[in-house]
């Protein structure tokens, strides 16, 4: 879900290429996106952070509220860390920066449906390695 059709066009693209996953659906706005993931229950979603109206972290909290199973990857050009930390408290399962999702894409989806979580590989290693650690402590509790 993003809210250019350039970019969903070319997501389209390079997963029919190389998977034979279905997408089943897409929209360029938040409260879209909302309603497609209850009445679509994806498996996995690709999520915006800046979309009109609401934002990506709205939606991944609205989502969460009632769905903990639909994995969630942010795809997004903001490398903030505050941003990706608030985001992985709301409950994302991965987060792939929009530089990286040509190499990355099939690889970032593959993590997180099973189980995993992605963090982009050029986000810094050192706060990559905390947020996994912190990440891991609030699971194990």
């Amino acid at each position: 879900m993003d809210d250019h059709a350039f970019i969903r066009r070319g997501i389209k693209g390079l997963l029919s290429d190389v998977t034979d996953w279905t997408i089943s659906g897409e929209t360029d706005n938040g409260s879209d996106a909302i309603r497609l993931v209850k009445e679509l229950e994806p498996a996995v979603i690709l999520l915006d952070v800046s979309m009109p109206g609401i934002t990506g972290l709205d939606v991944v909290r609205t989502i969460r509220e009632t769905d903990r199973k639909t994995k969630i990857l942010l795809l997004t050009l903001h490398d903030s860390q505050e941003l990706i930390r608030s985001a992985f408290e709301l409950g994302v399962n991965g987060y792939l920066l929009k530089t990286d999702a040509e190499n990355e894409l099939v690889r970032a989806i593959r993590i997180v449906l099973g189980d995993g979580i992605y963090l982009s590989p050029k986000l810094d290693p050192n706060f990559v390695k905390s947020l996994v650690a912190s990440l891991a402590d609030s699971s194990s509790n």
